[in-house]
């Protein structure tokens, strides 16, 4: 009996450890093929159409199904109507390649390196550019470069430094950070680093700092694993370059350290191959019916009917309202005749005119009570201009409870600056209120190509700028600007400005304002996508 137990035991052992080993390897391979997806940049188009960059983690071609995919702006659902391929789509493409030439690094992976970027340049399109940058202790860039010979240059000018130390962590936030904001990089983008995977800084970026720049980025980074002279774990080394690589939006990490079976030679086709298999979704914004006032979220859902994958990003409101607005306004300028009844001839303005003397009669009454309405605002307009007192003109005021009272003029007129309701828009009112006590006439200067453009605000207590209209300074055509942004104060003699909260900041001489800050006569605020001299007598 104990024999046939130790028997029994010993089979389910044996058919338990199998059943283990059957998991562990399908969970290995669900691993490996598990699919990953990552919003890069997206783009508003001029008819009302929006067009999201998918980056993914698969070599090959993603079939994706329609039917099974998901596009979310806010809480409305999108109709993807097309996705194609990145080499579908003619577009250019811009590589940050990060190179560390620290002292750890050996003379061979440095010569590798060159091989790589060589291969990189020559085969790249002719709208691509790339930016060569090197790390040691200090992070030095070549600019973003189209020509190839210019190019070339800065590659064989790479050169080991024995006395420099590799500032990894730090170089990794500064490319990143060159990629966003750098007018130069184009919408398709990525970062390709080479290193040991080794810091030796003591003092600066930390590794989670770095990380969190990475999954913050959207930007899809490729890392190339070098072998170093000092490397004390060479498989740690190569983890951490790795997780740089799995963190972003569809990079990938190549480890010949590691694994023989790759080859250097590979390395720039297996890069491009992962840019080109990228995808581009395209959606009509028409179905949008509400949206938050100064961000909304942007959520893919992908299927191929096997596989699935999801990820989002949090972007400014502002351009996707525009390009709603805009292509309202452009329905408005076309009559649609359903039915076959009447005659339709398109004229030179895109109006459609129906010859059905129903239709005409329609118009004709329609016409007629928009003259009455118009003649009847006339009538209201002109009696309330008899009613107020000359004297209560020269202290006409906007007033907000939450903000207090300012006037706002502009000089020249501006076709993207609204004022708020109730605003005199007469060229007196700043000379005016001048004459009040407790005010202070500022004028905010353009600064930039439309240098003579300037904001006249007339302050007692506060004054809100931001794109909603009842904003006393309403800029609604600058999408970068919050709906309220920012507020500019008049207390005891001096001026201030103070953040609301806005999505992306307010600068007072390249500094990010916090609180309230004092200002000074000629200081620079950078507000929204513009910068402005402020200035008063």
């Amino acid at each position: 009996m104990k024999s046939l137990r130790k028997c029994k035991i010993k089979i389910f052992i044996f058919v338990l450890t199998g059943i283990l080993l059957c998991l562990g390897n399908w969970q290995r391979a669900y691993a490996e093929d598990t699919l990953q997806i990552g919003i890069d940049q997206y783009e508003v188009l001029p008819d009302g159409y929006i067009q999201v960059y998918v980056n993914q983690n698969t070599d090959g071609k993603f079939d994706t199904l329609l039917t099974d995919s998901l596009l979310l702006i806010g809480k409305n659902k999108l109709e993807i109507e097309e996705v194609k391929s990145f080499s579908d789509a003619d577009e250019a493409v811009t590589y940050l390649c990060l190179i560390d030439i620290s002292g750890s690094m050996t003379d061979d992976g440095i010569e590798q390196t060159k091989k790589i970027l060589t291969e990189l340049v020559e085969s790249k399109g002719g709208n691509d550019n790339v930016c060569i940058t090197t790390m040691g202790n200090d992070v030095s860039s070549s600019g973003f470069l189209t020509d190839t010979a210019k190019l070339k240059e800065n590659i064989e000018g790479i050169e080991r430094i024995s006395s420099e130390d590799t500032n990894l962590y730090y170089g990794i936030t500064e490319a990143l950070n060159e990629l966003k904001t750098d007018k130069q990089v184009n919408k398709k983008r990525c970062l390709l680093i080479f290193s040991d995977g080794e810091d030796d800084q003591k003092k600066g970026i930390t590794e989670k700092e770095a990380q969190d720049a990475v999954k913050d980025s959207h930007i899809p980074i490729f890392t190339v694993a070098l072998k170093g002279k000092n490397l004390k774990n060479e498989e740690e080394s190569t983890k951490i370059l790795g997780s740089f690589a799995r963190n972003s939006a569809g990079g990938d990490c190549y480890m010949p350290l590691l694994d023989e079976s790759y080859d250097y030679d590979d390395v720039c086709g297996k890069i491009k191959t992962r840019l080109q298999t990228s995808l581009i979704l395209k959606a009509s914004l028409d179905g949008i019916k509400e949206m938050g006032d100064d961000t909304v979220r942007i959520e893919v859902s992908l299927s191929d009917g096997t596989k699935e994958a999801t990820d989002g990003i949090t972007v400014p409101a502002g351009n996707i309202k525009e390009a709603i607005e805009a292509a309202s306004k452009r329905d408005i300028n076309y009559i649609i005749k359903e039915g076959s009844e009447g005659e339709q001839e398109t004229t030179e303005t895109g109006t459609v005119e129906v010859s059905n003397k129903n239709e005409k009669s329609k118009y004709i009454v329609f016409g007629g009570i928009g003259v009455v309405i118009v003649i009847i605002i006339l009538i209201i307009v002109l009696l309330s201009g008899k009613k107020q007192p000359e004297s209560n003109q020269a202290d006409k005021e906007l007033y907000n409870e939450n903000y207090g009272s300012a006037e706002v003029s502009w000089q020249p007129p501006s076709s993207d600056m609204t004022m708020a309701p109730g605003t005199d828009s007469g060229g007196s009112s700043g000379t005016q209120a001048q004459k009040g006590k407790g005010r202070i006439q500022v004028t905010l200067y353009k600064v930039g190509p439309n240098e003579d453009k300037s904001y006249q605000i007339t302050l007692k207590g506060e004054a809100l700028i931001g794109r909603n209209k009842e904003c006393q300074l309403s800029l609604a055509d600058d999408s970068a600007l919050s709906g309220k942004h920012c507020s500019l104060i008049y207390r005891d003699g001096n001026v201030y400005v103070r953040d609301e909260n806005s999505t992306n900041g307010t600068y007072a001489n390249g500094v990010p304002v916090l609180g309230e800050y004092k200002v000074e006569k000629d200081d620079i605020l950078l507000i929204g996508s513009s910068e402005y001299r402020i200035y008063w007598e």
